[in-house]
């Protein structure tokens, strides 16, 4: 069945949605059929068109009236300013003559009330957050535990974080096959948009301090999104995250003190029948580039959820493991989110 998929919010992670919903498939891997933004039509056919980290669309990008026409296929556009609230938007009401099945909210700020609210006034069957939005009735990392999506009573749905689809599955290897008593995980994350270019009022005053100029440490809940997927792991995982202006890629180095002694061998064979099998897609184990070492740009564009950089995997007194990882926040991410997208439309 062929759902009719919206999306509310054309920021960093809705637009890499939209984008690699066409880059899978020529004429769209998903029926996206409505976008909702504050911007006007013309700057988000601008930005969807022309993109300063991934380039130019791979596809036609143009509009019509109240259209986006992306590779051909019309895609009705609303102009709705959300954080006006829903009371105030009733032009979200014209998207239930669209028929959607499931709302892809992708604005990172969404109260669980009015997501609900979405979905009694019969505007959308199914809402998925692009973020662990508190209250919602299921966080799924594909790959992991979206076998437990369940039609019935999972209506409001996250598809966890950027960080949390690369740490969870990770996380899922050690903790199944060795255990995890404790692990720290730093991840050195590229700017965001709500950072400055120079320094301003933000209230957290260290991502006010101007971006290309410091790396700036900063908090992150990569280790309770990873708990949100593997409840067993709540309370043994602690996270911090230097921000850095660098590209899209972002780099976690995790050290985890493990229930039972191993080998790096074992931990290598691990990794490798995983990336051939179960987490086929989703996971990569990195050795470099003909002898020599990759950087993070190298994987700008990458589908993967986690690359292990397997030169840096180390294990010292048979129970601590070290490990660094890279991952693309934007692409990745997305791609597991529409993954995540499959998983509801099979079971609608």
């Amino acid at each position: 069945m062929s759902i009719s998929i919206g999306i509310v919010g054309l920021g960093r992670v809705g637009r890499s949605i939209l984008r690699t919903n066409f880059i899978q498939s020529v004429n769209g891997r998903f029926n996206i059929c409505a976008i909702c933004d504050v911007m006007p039509i013309s700057q988000v056919a601008y930005l969807i068109a022309h993109d300063s980290t991934y380039g130019r669309a791979p596809f036609s990008v143009d509009f019509e009236g109240d259209y986006l026409v992306i590779a051909g296929k019309k895609i009705r556009y609303l102009q709705v300013d959300r954080r006006l609230g829903l009371e105030k938007n009733s032009s979200l009401v014209t998207l239930r003559n669209l028929e959607i099945d499931l709302l892809i909210n992708a604005t990172g700020t969404a109260v669980i009330e009015d997501l609900r609210y979405l979905i009694e006034l019969q505007i959308t069957k199914k809402v998925l957050c692009s973020w662990n939005i508190s209250g919602c009735d299921a966080s799924l990392v594909y790959g992991v535990n979206e076998h437990e999506y369940n039609h019935e009573r999972h209506h409001v749905v996250s598809a966890s974080t950027c960080t949390g689809n690369a740490m969870t599955p990770l996380a899922y290897i050690l903790d199944k096959h060795i255990g995890i008593d404790y692990a720290r995980i730093i991840t050195i994350h590229p700017t965001l948009s709500g950072q400055h270019l120079l320094d301003g009022y933000h209230k957290d005053s260290h991502l006010g301090r101007t971006q290309a100029a410091s790396i700036i440490p900063t908090k992150t809940n990569v280790g309770a999104s990873t708990a949100l997927a593997l409840p067993s792991l709540a309370g043994k995982l602690d996270s911090f995250s230097y921000r850095v202006p660098t590209e899209i890629v972002s780099v976690m180095d995790i050290s985890a003190n493990l229930s039972r002694d191993t080998t790096l061998e074992e931990c290598k064979e691990l990794c490798e029948h995983y990336e051939k099998n179960e987490l086929a897609g989703i996971l990569k184990c990195d050795y470099g580039s003909w002898g020599h070492e990759q950087v993070s740009i190298d994987f700008i564009g990458t589908e993967y959820s986690l690359i292990i950089l397997m030169n840096y995997l180390s294990v010292s007194n048979g129970r601590q493991i070290g490990i660094s990882l890279m991952h693309d926040n934007e692409r990745g991410y997305c791609c597991r989110a529409l993954d995540v997208v499959g998983v509801i439309e099979r079971n609608l």
